[in-house]
């Protein structure tokens, strides 16, 4: 590698006291190895072997030569024409020659001068050795056998006491051993004959000592994959939704045992919470985690990620003291009334739950059961769970009260045996709002109608879900026109008969059809509004089950009412609401 750069450094000085050729003139300046002050001393001291014309000139300038360096060539060209007084003279330099002679032969030196190729920087770490190469030439002939100085290397400090010789080989290359001394700096090197000047301003070297790298940090402790573990609060078992009485601690070690410090501890749980998520190690390369339990009662996992190791701890959540007793049937929680619709015997379970809803021990159970509606046959423990089996006796009402773990419970028993016999007669009453869905009065100029009216009933089922209604009803109006409002009074008397779609469900769709006889009179002595006649009814509604002989009713009706003189005079779309009990 050496070689080549000596070599490449060579065709930089291979001219040596031997006039330039334009080639060698338009690399020198293209590729920039020389500062353009020493080109010009170059061409001053060496001149050219040609005469540039125009198009020599226009190289020339493409490749960096500037007027000065042209003037130095113009005149060293002169200089030599002088010299020689039978040559002919160079044309001016701002005239193109018509053709120019061709110049005589250009003699050369007897004795070519020595030269010499050398790396112009080499650098060395401080308490080193390099080896320094230079190349010497005559001309373009190497020169083996000579011997040669190194100037400068006895003042590096630290270094060599004596500035080193060697001898050129075969290839002209003489090798030099310098030490890079004890202090890093730049120290100007220039290759000699021993006991004689430099081989010329080329043979200078910049000599530069580096600092010594910082040796690298020791290896860093790595986190011991046998020594890492939870040593506290494993298998820790605590309350739902309350907070381990005692944390976890995480120890971290490296492979030599030694505590961790600084290590950067990641923490989640799953089925809890942690306090801290993230912490580091202490001085004893511990981590302390605080675990609050969820609500629900089971194992909670713990996972520390450390490093690229991950550890795992578990502990549990168990359930809370009771709160609720559950009452279960058919393994589905009851929500509300118990409705019995059989004299099949029922089996229900009953557990306690804490305040999350956990399962959690019963203790000192019991189960009593009141109303004739109901009996209790038999309450016992299974699997810390009540096993309890009630027998419906007939329809009606009961309540069954439970006590365990020291909560208490009651639950109302609904039931409604099929195949009964139905409560034939009821009596009832509504109250009925008469402004819905836009009623309908035959007076000029009318706005709106609103109005309430109340009725009474008694009512006898004829078969399962059909039944005959009689009643009477009373209400007032109001009237609104654009000339001033109108007060009316509204009787009734009807039947009708109304179809239960689910005679023997809680809540059970309605449909009725009905007529009968009205008055309706302003309050101002029948003058501004006075009918009466006959008068048809239909719609529906629903019947809720409070009872087995109590029920909610709800219902809308059209009522389109009629005039033997003057036809139909008036619709109405009561929506009412009330209740009936049977006898």
């Amino acid at each position: 590698m050496k070689l080549v750069l000596l070599a490449a450094l060579g065709l930089v000085y291979q001219q040596g006291t031997q006039p330039l050729r334009k080639a060698e003139l338009v690399r020198l300046l293209a590729t920039k190895t020389r500062s353009r002050a020493d080109v010009m001393a170059l061409v001053r001291r060496n001149c050219v072997t040609f005469r540039p014309s125009e198009r020599d000139r226009a190289d020339l300038r493409a490749a960096g030569a500037d007027d000065a360096l042209l003037a130095a060539i113009d005149q060293c060209l002169r200089t030599r024409t002088a010299a020689r007084p039978n040559a002919p003279p160079p044309p001016p330099a701002a005239a193109a020659p018509a053709k120019p002679a061709q110049p005589a032969p250009v003699a050369r030196p007897l004795v070519a001068p020595l030269r010499v190729i050398v790396s112009q920087q080499i650098a060395a770490t401080a308490g080193t050795a390099a080896d320094v190469a230079v190349q010497l030439y005559r001309g373009t002939d190497p020169q083996p056998g000579v011997e040669l100085l190194l100037r400068g290397a006895s003042t590096i400090p630290g270094g060599a006491t004596q500035d080193p010789v060697a001898i050129t080989d075969w290839r002209g290359v003489a090798t030099f051993r310098v030490l890079a001394g004890n202090t890093p700096g730049a120290y100007r090197l220039t290759v000699a004959m021993p006991n004689g000047p430099p081989l010329g301003p080329t043979t200078r070297i910049d000599f530069i000592t580096t600092a010594v790298p910082a040796p690298p940090p020791p290896p860093r402790p790595v986190v011991s994959d046998g020594l890492t573990r939870f040593t506290q609060g494993v298998d820790l078992h605590g309350t739902a939704g309350a907070a381990l009485p005692v944390p976890l601690l995480l120890e971290v070690r490296d492979t030599t045992g030694a505590p961790f410090v600084g290590q950067l501890v990641t923490v989640i749980a799953a089925g809890g919470t942690v306090d801290p998520a993230v912490a580091t190690t202490d001085r004893a390369g511990k981590v302390q985690v605080h675990v609050t339990l969820g609500e629900r009662a089971g194992p909670v996992v713990v996972t520390a990620k450390v490093g690229p190791l991950t550890r795992t701890a578990t502990v549990y959540a168990d359930p809370g003291l009771a709160r609720d007793l559950v009452l279960e049937r058919g393994g589905t929680p009851l929500v509300g009334q118990l409705t019995l619709a059989s004299r099949d015997t029922v089996v229900l379970r009953v557990t306690a739950r804490d305040a999350h809803g956990n399962r959690t021990a019963l203790d000192d159970f019991a189960a009593t059961a009141s109303g004739r509606a109901v009996e209790l046959r038999s309450a016992v423990m299974a699997e810390s769970a009540a096993v309890v089996t009630l027998a419906p006796r007939r329809s009606g009402t009961g309540e069954l009260e439970l006590s365990g773990s020291g909560v208490r419970t009651r639950v109302s028993v609904n039931v409604a045996l099929a195949g009964g016999p139905p409560s034939m007669w009821a009596i009832g009453a509504r109250s009925a709002w008469l402004g819905s869905n836009d009623p309908w009065l035959a007076l000029p100029n009318l706005t709106s109608v609103s109005g309430v009216d109340w009725s009474v009933f008694g009512r006898r089922t004829v078969v399962t879900g059909l039944s005959l209604a009689v009643g009477a009803a009373a209400g007032s109006l109001s009237a609104e026109r654009t000339t001033g409002s109108v007060s009316l009074m509204l009787f009734e008397g009807y039947g009708s008969v109304e179809l239960s779609l689910m005679p023997r469900g809680a809540v059970s769709p309605v449909l009725a059809l009905g007529g009968g006889a009205y008055r309706l009179k302003s309050s101002d002595g029948g003058q501004t509004f006075y009918h009466t006649n006959g008068f048809w009814s239909a719609g529906g509604g629903v019947d809720v089950a409070v009872s087995p002989s109590v029920r909610l009713e709800l219902r809308l009706e059209r009522h389109w009412m009629r005039d033997t003189n003057f036809g139909h005079v008036a619709t109405l779309w009561p929506l009412a609401a009330g209740v009936r009990a049977g006898l």
